[in-house]
């Protein structure tokens, strides 16, 4: 680039000393040759007295009157000396008209070769200002992707102060999937410090997915810009920027742009590590484990208890599972797991391993009707599916119960124990089936209260034998003291 400019600034350099300039040495001599020339051959031409040709001239140059005042004599007694001395007038006039006319022609030839200098040289100009600004561009562009390539190459933190630099931006959140569909991790940045997962225990709440550019703006322009790593989205950050009077916002949003699949990379990169997924994931089965199931619905409780959206719970469980694992062995049984809970986790939103053969589900805005409908789907599946182990093929089949989170609840959990209630009642109507907790309430209340009475019954019977055993004892002790006396 610095090359490409001397080189320009050169050639104008030149063209402006040849055009303003003084004239050098030898188009002095060529100048003094061409005039000795042109008075060499005026001579010839007088050599023989006045021609006509050179009396034309003259008078076409001088003008008729000027003729007439020669040819009277009154331009000086010197002329009428001779004859010889008249010729010398005309010749010497003949002379300096030819030397006129040659140096006019000359001073218009180099009038028109100067004027052509000028339009190289601005043409020049006009091309190097051209050439300069798209070479301009080009570095400004090599010199962003060389910022891109030591962005990707420093540390994580490093690299997120540098993108908020390239930005100017104040603040910087990011906001990434649980698994895929579940936005619950945060990570947040001033510029020097970052906090990650971080809660506001009294006003926690679900934050909205992004998957379009939004702009906002008050004293503050901010951007919500979606993460995506190869057509799927991870999550999405958001930005925060003085919205001043000199801030071009289309430039800003172009170069939040061009950055963020950059930044989506980073953030991919160190994904593992801002959800810290090793603590929260069953080996067996790949599904989130009961402890992000307690972690979550716990986050989540105060939005739940808004009743934004209806959430529905379910507890899964393999039919006779223990008899089919000491039957067929633990190898068998973990495959059977493995296999059952894919169905489970393609179908339901929110899977999880709660322990042993039983799995949770959670459908947070769904209602009652959709979260039944794809229950009986992974019912169905499971049913029909033959699963096919070192060449032999077992068939299964499972069991859930299904309940309803109520506002009213003072956890999430009581509404799993329902749906643990509704399980077994599914095992005790015959297994392969799918409960919903309201439909069996009733029975369930009934069932209660039979068993309520058996209780007092129980409690009547106890206190009568436990009187009945006192009677005896006191008894015993009376005899024992008759036979002692």
């Amino acid at each position: 680039m610095k090359t490409a400019r001397e080189i320009v600034k050169a050639i104008v350099r030149e063209i402006e000393e040849r055009v303003y300039s003084s004239p050098d040495n030898e188009i002095l001599r060529a100048f003094e040759e061409r005039h000795r020339e042109i008075e060499k051959r005026v001579l010839q031409d007088f050599t023989n007295g006045v021609t006509r040709k050179h009396v034309t001239r003259i008078r076409k140059i001088m003008g008729n009157e000027f003729m007439e005042v020669l040819n009277q004599g009154r331009i000086g007694p010197i002329i009428w000396k001779g004859k010889d001395r008249l010729q010398r007038t005309y010749q010497r006039l003949a002379l300096l008209i030819e030397l006129y006319l040659h140096y006019q022609k000359e001073a218009q030839g180099r009038a028109i070769e100067a004027e052509q200098l000028r339009r190289i040289r601005d043409e020049l100009i006009e091309s190097q200002v051209s050439h300069v600004h798209e070479i301009e561009v080009l570095e400004d562009t090599i010199d962003r992707y060389r910022m891109l390539l030591e962005i990707v190459l420093a540390p994580f933190e490093e690299a997120m102060k540098r993108v908020m630099s390239f930005l100017k931006v104040k603040h910087l959140e990011v906001f990434l999937f649980d698994d895929d569909r579940f936005l619950a991790t945060e990570m947040k940045t001033d510029g020097q410090s970052f906090l990650y997962n971080q809660e506001e225990e009294d006003d926690y709440h679900i934050p909205e997915a992004v998957s379009e550019v939004k702009l906002h703006e008050v004293k503050e322009i901010s951007l919500e810009v979606p993460l995506i790593i190869e057509g799927q989205q991870i999550g999405h950050y958001r930005i925060w920027r003085q919205a001043s009077g000199d801030l071009d916002r289309e430039e800003w949003k172009k170069d939040v742009e061009w950055i963020t699949p950059v930044l989506a990379r980073i953030i991919e990169a160190n994904r593992n590590r801002l959800l810290a997924r090793r603590v929260y994931i069953d080996d067996l089965t790949q599904l989130y484990n009961k402890r992000k199931l307690n972690e979550q619905m716990g986050k989540l409780f105060k939005q739940f208890k808004r009743g934004d959206k209806e959430l529905h719970v379910a507890m899964i469980d393999i039919d006779r599972f223990k008899h089919f694992n000491d039957t067929y062995g633990h190898p068998v049984g973990d495959e059977i797991l493995k296999r059952t809970a894919a169905i489970i986790k393609e179908e339901i939103p929110y899977a999880y391993r709660y322990g042993g053969e039983e799995f949770a589900g959670v459908f947070y805005g769904y209602d009652r009707k959709e979260t039944m409908e794809i229950m009986e789907r992974v019912r169905r599946k499971v049913e029909k599916t033959p699963f096919v182990i070192k060449g032999q093929e077992y068939r299964i089949t499972i069991s859930a119960g299904i309940a309803r989170f109520e506002t009213y609840m003072n956890s999430v959990m009581d509404a799993f124990d329902r749906a643990d209630q509704a399980l077994y009642a599914s095992k005790e109507d015959g297994r392969n089936r799918c409960t919903y907790y309201d439909d069996i309430k009733d029975r369930l209340i009934t069932d209660v209260k039979s068993l309520r009475q058996e209780i007092l019954k129980l409690k009547e019977q106890m206190e009568l034998v436990t009187r009945e055993n006192r009677r005896l004892v006191e008894q015993l002790k009376r005899d024992r003291s008759k036979k002692g006396s």
